[in-house]
């Protein structure tokens, strides 16, 4: 089927609540072996946030039987290339391998998911690499502060979209031993996880691999805490001015729109890519190009599982371009979306261009098991990724219409400037 994007697909759910995923793909003798976890920031309490992403990073400091900094040189001995990332909902895990070292990977995690084996030099060591990647990546990175103060006015405090993934410093740098034990005992369990296994591997050894050294871990006997996204948490219609070693003003625009479970969130992918993505878009020829008063001008979807940001930007082409003048241009553009439309053409290339973006990263072992975790993570349906081409093609250039009508509104929107300061 032209639409189909893996052609098998097994599944099978471990007596603790471990959902096992496995596509083999026998073209190149590699294996991935990927753990997510559905914990993300979003997860976090309002007084201990950062510690998601701090997890990403304890993970790798020693467990149950693999000692401080032994995990890396165990895996390049190997072969293999770990990695890690942290998102809003989720915190994923993957190591590839060459097929023959598939148990040792299923070993390597298993042994991080049983018990938490960090000990009090390793929280130190890595709470003091997070903090060096705040001030580096955030703080002392040009505009690096706009998602911080994006979330800060977007939602209510008491929201947990209300700080960014990388968290505060003064909360990282507070974290205890019982804070991290508690949150590894609520999240890093089964039966809140799915392991992917891609590669070359055939089905009935990946499972065998998967009941040998993960059916022991016990699944944890707490409810597992949830936050919630209410209406009255998404605040709109409000600005901060944030002055900061720049050369030129940037403004940042983000509207409110529905979380990424809602079948129709793909719209604002598709909106995304005809307004601001590439040379060809209508940012680009309008602000960079004609009006020659931006540099930069872009537009995306920033995706979350209960409450996404559809944000449009764009950087000043001189000092003496004002936030208001992006602001203005910027929604000038949105408004004639609104009023008469787009092209058949713009919807086309900007359907090819998402189908591009989940095509291409099948390709690899690594690519497969992380697009698998996630159909599986938050729809419980690997087999969902077959159907992800076909989204594109369901909403006509009306529909994309519709959709920027009803979410360009003031009382939707937040707005961040950034300015050189002095």
């Amino acid at each position: 089927m032209e639409n189909t994007v893996l052609t098998e697909l097994h599944e099978r759910h471990l007596a603790n609540g471990l959902h096992v995923v496995v596509a083999p793909n026998h073209k190149a003798p590699v294996v991935c072996v990927t753990v997510g976890y559905k914990v993300g920031s979003k997860d976090e309490l309002p007084t201990k946030n950062g510690f998601a992403h701090l997890f990403e990073h304890l993970m790798f400091d020693g467990s149950t039987n693999v000692a401080r900094g032994d995990y890396f040189k165990i895996a390049a001995g190997a072969g293999g290339s770990p990695n890690a990332y942290t998102a809003y909902d989720q915190t994923v895990y993957h190591i590839t391998v060459p097929a023959h070292q598939t148990e040792l990977a299923m070993w390597l995690e298993s042994d991080r998911m049983m018990q938490f084996g960090v000990q009090e030099i390793g929280l130190e060591t890595q709470k003091r690499v997070v903090l060096e990647e705040m001030s580096q990546v955030v703080e002392n990175q040009p505009y690096g502060i706009w998602r911080t103060k994006q979330a800060e006015i977007a939602y209510s405090p008491d929201c947990s979209h209300s700080w960014e993934i990388i968290g505060s410093r003064e909360h990282i740098a507070g974290a205890t031993m019982q804070d991290v034990q508690e949150f590894f005992s609520m999240y890093y369990r089964p039966n809140n996880a799915v392991l992917t296994i891609a590669g070359d591997i055939t089905p009935g050894d990946a499972f065998t691999l998967a009941e040998k050294y993960f059916s022991d871990i016990p699944r944890g006997d707490k409810p597992i805490r949830r936050n919630v996204v209410t209406p009255e948490m998404r605040l709109g219609n409000r600005s901060v001015v944030v002055e900061d070693n720049v050369p030129l003003p940037a403004v940042y625009m983000s509207f409110h729109t529905d979380g990424f479970l809602d079948k129709r969130a793909v719209r604002a992918d598709i909106l995304a890519g005809i307004i601001g993505e590439g040379r060809s878009s209508r940012f680009y020829k309008s602000l960079v190009y004609n009006r020659q008063i931006a540099s930069s001008a872009f537009a995306f979807a920033d995706q979350r599982e209960l409450s996404s940001l559809f944000t449009i930007s764009a950087t000043a082409a001189s000092p003496d371009i004002t936030c208001d003048e992006l602001s203005a241009a910027l929604l000038a553009e949105l408004t004639e979306v609104i009023e008469n439309g787009i092209t058949e053409t713009e919807i086309l290339k900007a359907r090819n261009s998402l189908k591009t973006g989940i095509s291409y990263p099948l390709q690899t072992a690594t690519g497969v098991a992380d697009t698998v975790t996630q159909q599986t993570l938050f729809w419980n349906d690997p087999f969902r990724i077959n159907t992800a081409l076909s989204r594109f093609s369901a909403y006509s250039a009306k529909d994309i219409q519709d959709y920027a009508r009803e979410i360009i509104r003031p009382e939707n929107m937040v707005r961040v400037d950034i300015i050189p300061a002095g």
